[in-house]
């Protein structure tokens, strides 16, 4: 068994033999072990080892076997002295604590024990992988009903520490997620409550949180820090940016090295246990106190942490750009949404290295960065039910951009706000953000930037029903478009004058538009904008009571939606589809759509949530009222 220090491999094995004892799969048992200190509440203290050589193993084993002429023998004579008694008895063996021994007689070691007899048999302890023909468990993480066991014991054991954990009782999960699963990080903890009667509850956890235990971090990675190469405290500072895992790849590019490199120093560091592989998967994780060891030592020059956290950044804002950026990467929507954990560590990084508080930028390239990962983050936080993060992400960046002079960076990061707060039904918060979309590109924004605020002011004037000067402006929008021949453009506007028409009974002329726009959206193969253009259509038709027309083009775009991915539309199209069904007397038909696209706007806030629960219950009433008629 391999783990970091403190995470549970002695009293693992020592379980296991205690169950083989009840269950008489032994006739003799022999622990032996080579720990050399321990840690008390009051420091690491050393101790006097039963073992500390291969040969010394090898004696305390025929001591305990009762084999007292073996340990005068030479070593070759006494293996095999030792192996023959073996044959005699059913053993189980517990050697603790390899690591220290050297690495040749480590490997001697392992040539002895595959030797063993058939009806003996080992376990081994160890911080360092290694032995051929050996099954290997890597100790991880205890669980959280042992955890509660080990705080329950060490309470048994002393009132006054009894006494500061009742008063938390409901917290101590949190003692539990702040030792990240490590037995030893948990009983030293209760160890130092116990003995230092100002140490709290709250105090303990501010300890572990700042990572201020010098003597835990020491004892558990004490052998580790002999080993470690160049090269590995370069992967081991890489991989801390990570979480909770990476790629080789993306680990590879942000260390910034060899691919046989980083492949001989995964191989060092997994039988260090340091570095847990993942199961079925090439990906690579640091449990919680080896990163905090990490951050701690290996990263304790600012240059180093600084140059590699860029090259985190970089790293992933080339794969949001390639993998997320633009509608047409819906295909790969799901990669993004599979590294968000990294994505969002990311954000954290850079803004900590920002630090643009009282309009001073203290790191200019991470700002850069950080507005550049905003821009390109769009697109995929849209189309998701990450909404709160896209308005967060995105009015950080443009206070960013701002204080860069960056100002058709800020334009773009404003108008994405707008957009949200008034896809929320957020209009005052809309209103502010496009103002501010508006005020930027006049200092530094293209004629295409100014139309696409114009159409944005339209937008929400619609919404306020001031319907003149949202056709004013969409039709200024259109002919400025149509000078600079940007088919796209005009496109998109003429959804929105048919949104408009709408709106106001004019129901042919919205047709028309709403035609236009699907015919370019076709033409290009445009799957998001022929989905969105195909339920407007619907809603159209359903507004008209044209239900067949409607259902139609609902199920076409939710075909298409559901290919994309994109929750506001999806959820628009099911509660249209519902609103068909009801309108045909299907409320069973009607209810379980109504009740899915209920649940996305509630996630996302939407403007139409209110709408929604007012279906959802219209069409529950109805379906109980049929059962009861029935």
């Amino acid at each position: 068994m391999d783990g970091i220090g403190g995470i549970g491999k002695t009293a693992l094995a020592i379980e296991a033999a205690h169950r083989a004892q009840d269950t008489s799969l032994f006739d003799a048992f022999v622990f032996v072990t080579a720990k050399q200190n321990i840690l008390a509440p009051s420091g690491i203290r050393e101790l006097a080892p039963a073992a500390r050589t291969l040969d010394d193993f090898l004696n305390e084993t025929a001591r305990v076997l009762g084999q007292i002429g073996i340990p005068k023998l030479s070593s070759d004579k006494k293996r095999r002295a030792l192996l023959e008694a073996l044959r005699a008895t059913r053993a189980l063996l517990i050697y603790d604590n390899l690591e220290t021994l050297s690495k040749e007689e480590q490997e001697q070691m392992a040539d002895f024990l595959r030797e063993l007899p058939q009806a003996c048999k080992a376990i081994i302890t160890s911080r360092r992988r290694g032995g051929e023909g050996a099954v290997w468990l890597r100790v991880e993480k205890l669980d959280w009903d042992a955890a509660r066991g080990i705080i329950e014991n060490e309470m048994a054991r002393d009132a006054g520490l009894a006494t500061k954990l009742r008063r938390a009782e409901s917290r101590w999960q949190e003692l539990y997620d702040e030792t990240n699963g490590s037995p030893l990080a948990l009983v030293h903890t209760l160890g130092l409550m116990r003995v230092r009667t100002a140490l709290t509850f709250d105090g303990a956890l501010e300890m572990l949180r700042g990572n201020r235990d010098a003597d835990l971090q020491q004892f558990i990675f004490q052998e580790a820090r002999k080993e470690l190469t160049t090269n590995d405290k370069t992967a081991l500072g890489a991989l801390s940016f990570f979480v909770p895992s990476a790629t080789f790849e993306a680990w590879m590019q942000v260390a910034n090295l060899s691919r046989n490199a980083l492949e001989t120093t995964i191989d060092r560091l997994s039988a260090l246990s340091l570095v847990d592989v993942l199961a079925g998967e090439e990906r690579y994780a640091l449990h919680p106190l080896t990163r905090a060891f990490v951050r701690d030592e290996l990263l304790a020059d600012a240059n180093v942490a600084r140059e590699t956290g860029m090259r985190f950044g970089r790293y992933w804002v080339d794969f949001v750009h390639q993998y997320g950026s633009r509608s047409r990467n819906y295909p790969t929507f799901n990669l993004v949404e599979a590294e968000w954990a990294n994505i969002d560590a990311t954000i954290g990084w850079l803004l900590e290295s920002v630090t643009f508080k009282t309009g001073m930028i203290e790191d200019d390239v991470a700002a850069q960065i950080y507005v550049r990962l905003a821009r390109e983050l769009e697109r995929f936080l849209r189309f998701s039910e990450r909404w709160d993060e896209h308005i967060r992400i995105n009015e950080q960046a443009y206070e960013i951009a701002c204080i860069l002079s960056s100002w058709r960076d800020a334009g773009w990061c404003a108008r994405a706000t707008a957009w949200t707060y008034y896809y929320r039904a957020q209009i005052e918060d809309a209103t502010r953000w496009a103002k501010k979309c508006e005020a930027a590109w006049a200092r530094g924004g293209n004629a295409n930037e100014k139309t696409v605020a114009m159409k944005l002011l339209g937008t929400l004037a619609k919404q306020r029903k001031d319907y003149s000067d949202a056709e004013r402006l969409f039709k200024q929008v259109l002919e400025i478009r149509r000078n600079l021949r940007d088919d796209k453009g005009i496109a998109i506007i003429h959804t929105d004058l048919g949104e408009l028409a709408q709106e106001q009974g004019k129901f042919d002329e919205a047709e028309r538009y709403y035609l236009e726009g699907l015919k370019w959206a076709q033409k290009k193969q445009d799957k998001p904008r022929q989905s969105s253009r195909m339920a407007t259509l619907g809603q159209l038709a359903l507004e008209r009571e044209r239900f067949d027309g409607a259902r139609k083009w609902f199920e076409q775009a939710l075909v298409l939606a559901q290919e994309i991915g994109r929750q506001d539309e999806i959820a628009r199209i099911k509660k249209g589809l519902a609103r068909v069904h009801e309108a045909e007397g299907r409320a069973d038909l009607a209810l379980p759509l109504a009740q899915s696209a209920l649940k996305i706007y509630e996630r996302m806030q939407h403007k139409d949530l209110a709408a929604a629960r007012e279906l959802v219950e219209r069409l529950t009433n109805s379906t109980n009222e049929k059962r009861i008629n029935e």
